[in-house]
């Protein structure tokens, strides 16, 4: 009889759903529920969460064999909510629980190679000298270094090196094992302090008169108390010096440990204290009371852009934090991280950390670890940020939550609004929605009173909106002008510059031409992998596909027919570049999409430069029009506003009334009046209307409407089966039985529909082929079971999305 753990092993098969005994050894006898832990898993060593411990049998079970922290990892609510997670994403538990994990995994495995223990010196001796001297050689380093690692042996020996390894480990001279260890990489700093008192060391300083260097140096560490490392380099006092007073114990090092932050060095200014406007201080106020009750409250922010809805935020984390409670704030992208965190950092210093994908694990390790112990109470980032494992969870603000980048496309397809609110829940937080166009399901909650609807109507400082114009692009083809900017916004352009003044162009195609096609047969770029148009690139002259990310080079001629009248079409962020300098050669442009901000500040530091003034105009993909606020920004360009609205989703009308609002919504934020250009050949359609106006209202009517009549979301909730195979007619098979099996069970259901199965818009994606099914229902929680009773979860090939983002 002993203890012993029950424990979900984070592998991604979907099948081992389920806990694993392991019988807890007496050395770990501190294990608790919510540890990670290391355990033997076949021939594997595998990482473990302990999510139960009971007393029974240990007979043939085997040991933990180490734990991975030094501390409980998941506390009980962060626990529950990965079960319910895992209940209603249909993932699995493992799957679930990784989000809690900065890099999904806490260890790393790698093979190592060491002499076999029964090898024969005499059998060794007689291989080795029939081969050629460079097995004589791996055999030796492996020998004397006893294990050795595949990187060390290839930076030795060559890429070649595992052929011969090979050989060694047939002949059993050699064996292979795999060995894991935490990802875990913790940054220390040596510091030089007295061993001594002060006084002590003064008199020391007459004994070292002959010895200068020591001498110095103790003079410093008198008047310093400590010297870190780099304070040494910069004084130029060699190792040696430092040994020698720690030979005699005058000075000692003391090895702490560096929490890394990315963000510390930037905005530390204290802005002067803001005046609340009186719709501000009504938010406060209700928001407030709600923070003192400490019990579960969720709000919704409706304010135009400029309102003033961060400065909400602010007030309403600083009232967490006198409770002594933690705080999230989200933001949808990376891009909007450095402006939302300069302003948080100019509030509350080193009281916020980041979360965010760009950041290196070692990073978000660090940023979990200020927060589980409470050196930081403040966490900001995107999607990721909401499992910050926070002690006393008071808050949470999800900053535009209507944004689709809240939505995981990976499995667990997670929303990060549902999560916040269940972690609210069980925390008794509250928790903030934040939108000047909130998402039609949260605005029609609010108007259930499910959410406390909040409404500020105006901008700060009186500020009035931006005048908008439509541009219909049917017009401008009628009158002959073909280029991709509009002669209107040529002309807002080249007065808002002559003014010195700055501009945001939105276009939501990043490369340089959309598609390449031979104007001999019309054959079109395709990839090979994907049924996808390859879309030209200036940067490496490649054609890429934005599925797979394969490149290929450019052709001569066409594939197809071998002829060189190859042309360009359409037009992305790089092309429009290539235009704007042509229109104005003197013109500082900066660019931002995908291609710009591969590094982990590139957002940051393209907004700052540009808000600086180095630059006139931005221009980039969506990533522009979110939540940016510079003052000098005048005009705003969107170049093609039916990007969106063309798209066979039914939340097209919705995500494009969005973005022409969002985006028209960063001109005219300082004390000059702001225009607005929108390009499109849908000027009539109510998105296109109600975005130009900027009336939410007016769009929430007719699209809620709508939604009605097509009994889509908020009036029916949504699953999205996909089903992937790499032979086309198996993947139809398949889903043809799948959708047969769901009738069935469907037909007995009141208020329920499927739709498909259909191909996905992108029928094939890396040598895939997608084919989709909808299911619209009344009653989730019972096709949910359903689902999950046919197995359906568990097939390698077939993925569940509940309450998907786009059914395409």
């Amino acid at each position: 009889m002993g203890n012993i753990a029950q424990i979900i092993v984070n592998v991604t098969a979907k099948s081992l759903n389920k806990p694993f005994s392991y019988t807890i050894p007496d050395q770990l006898c501190f294990l608790e529920v919510g540890y990670r832990v290391l355990v033997p898993f076949g021939p594997q060593k595998v990482e473990g969460f302990i999510i139960g411990i009971t007393d029974g049998d240990t007979t043939n079970l085997k040991p933990v064999i180490s734990a991975l922290d030094d501390y409980a990892w998941f506390d009980d609510n962060m626990l529950r909510t990965a079960a319910w997670i895992s209940k209603f994403y249909l993932c699995t538990l493992a799957e679930a629980l990784r989000l809690f994990v900065p890099g999904k995994t806490g260890i790393k495995t790698e093979f190592v190679y060491s002499v076999h223990e029964n090898t024969d010196p005499k059998e060794t001796l007689a291989f080795l000298t029939k081969r050629p001297d460079i097995y004589q050689k791996v055999f030796s380093f492996i020998e004397i270094n006893s294990i050795a690692r595949l990187p060390e042996l290839k930076a030795h020996f060559g890429e070649n090196v595992l052929k011969i390894i090979s050989a060694l480990i047939a002949k059993k001279l050699v064996s292979r094992k795999t060995i894991a260890h935490s990802t875990k990489r913790i940054k220390y700093q040596n510091t030089l302090t007295l061993a001594v008192t002060k006084q002590t060391a003064s008199t020391k300083l007459a004994d070292l008169v002959h010895r200068p260097a020591q001498q110095r140096l103790l003079t410093l560490l008198i008047e310093k108390s400590s010297l870190t490392s780099q304070d040494l380099k910069e004084l130029h006092i060699a190792q040696s010096t430092v040994k020698k007073l720690v030979d005699i114990r005058i000075a000692r090092i003391i090895k702490t440990q560096i929490l890394r932050d990315s963000y510390a060095q930037d905005f530390v200014c204290h802005p002067p204290k803001i005046a609340l406007t009186p719709q501000q201080q009504e938010c406060t106020r209700s928001i407030s009371k709600a923070i003192l009750s400490q019990s579960y409250h969720s709000f919704l922010i409706h304010g135009i852009t400029g309102s003033g809805k961060t400065q909400v935020y602010i007030e309403a984390v600083a009232q967490t934090r006198r409770n002594n409670r933690q705080a999230i704030v989200l933001v949808p992208e990376i891009a909007l991280t450095s402006q939302i965190v300069a302003r948080f950092k100019a509030e509350f210093n080193d009281d916020v950390v980041v979360i965010h994908s760009r950041l290196s694990i070692a990073e978000r390790y660090d940023a979990w670890q200020k927060l589980r112990t409470n050196q930081a109470g403040i966490a900001i980032g995107a999607r990721s940020a909401i499992f910050a494992p926070l002690t006393d969870l008071g808050l949470v603000i999800i900053d535009e939550e209507h944004e689709f980048a809240y939505k995981q496309e990976d499995s667990p397809r997670y929303h990060a609004r549902q999560i916040a609110e269940i972690r609210c829940r069980l925390d008794s937080a509250v928790i903030i929605l934040g939108s000047a166009t909130p998402s039609i399901e949260t605005y029609y909650k609010a108007l259930l009173n499910k959410h406390t609807l909040l409404t500020i109507k105006d901008r700060i400082d009186g500020s009035a909106l931006p005048d908008v114009t439509v541009v219909d692009m049917r017009e401008e083809l009628r009158k002959g002008r073909r280029n991709v900017l509009s002669l209107p916004l040529q002309q807002l352009l080249t007065h808002t510059i002559a003014n010195g003044e700055q501009a945001i162009l939105l276009l939501n195609r990043r490369g340089y031409a959309t598609f390449v096609l031979c104007r001999e047969c019309g054959h079109v770029m395709e990839c090979v992998h994907c049924s996808s148009t390859l879309v030209y690139h200036t940067s490496g002259n490649t054609l890429r596909c934005h599925y797979c990310q394969s490149n290929n080079a450019v052709p001569d001629t066409c594939p197809k027919c071998d002829s060189r009248y190859i042309r360009y079409f359409g037009t992305g962020t790089q092309k429009l570049e290539q235009e704007l300098l042509k229109l104005w050669p003197h013109i500082r442009v900066i660019r931002m999409d995908q291609d710009t901000t591969c590094g982990k500040m590139a957002h940051g530091k393209i907004l700052t430069d540009f808000a600086s003034g180095k630059y006139d105009l931005l221009l980039g993909t969506q990533m522009v029009a979110k939540g940016h606020d510079i003052k000098n920004v005048t005009a705003v360009g969107i170049i093609a506003a039916d990007t969106t609205l063309n798209l066979p989703d039914f939340r097209a009308a919705e995500r494009t009334f969005s973005l022409l609002t969002q985006a028209a919504g960063r001109a005219g934020r300082g004390n000059k009046p702001g225009k607005v250009i929108i390009q499109t050949y849908n000027p009539d359609h109510y998105a296109v209307q109600s975005g130009a106006s900027q009336d939410y209202l007016a769009f929430y009517k007719t699209e809620i409407t709508h939604r009605k009549e097509l009994f889509y979301p908020p009036f029916s909730q949504i699953i999205k089966i996909t089903i992937t195979a790499t032979d086309e007619q198996l993947v139809r098979r398949h889903a043809e039985d799948i959708a047969s099996q769901l009738r069935q069970i469907v037909n007995s259901q009141p208020y329920a529909e499927i739709i498909g199965p259909f191909n996905a818009a992108t029928f094939k994606v890396k040598d895939s082929f997608r084919v989709n099914l909808i299911i619209k229902t009344l009653q989730l929680s019972t096709i949910r079971q359903h689902i999950h009773t046919l197995g359906l979860n568990e097939h390698s090939n077939v993925y569940i999305d509940i309450e998907p983002m786009n059914v395409m």
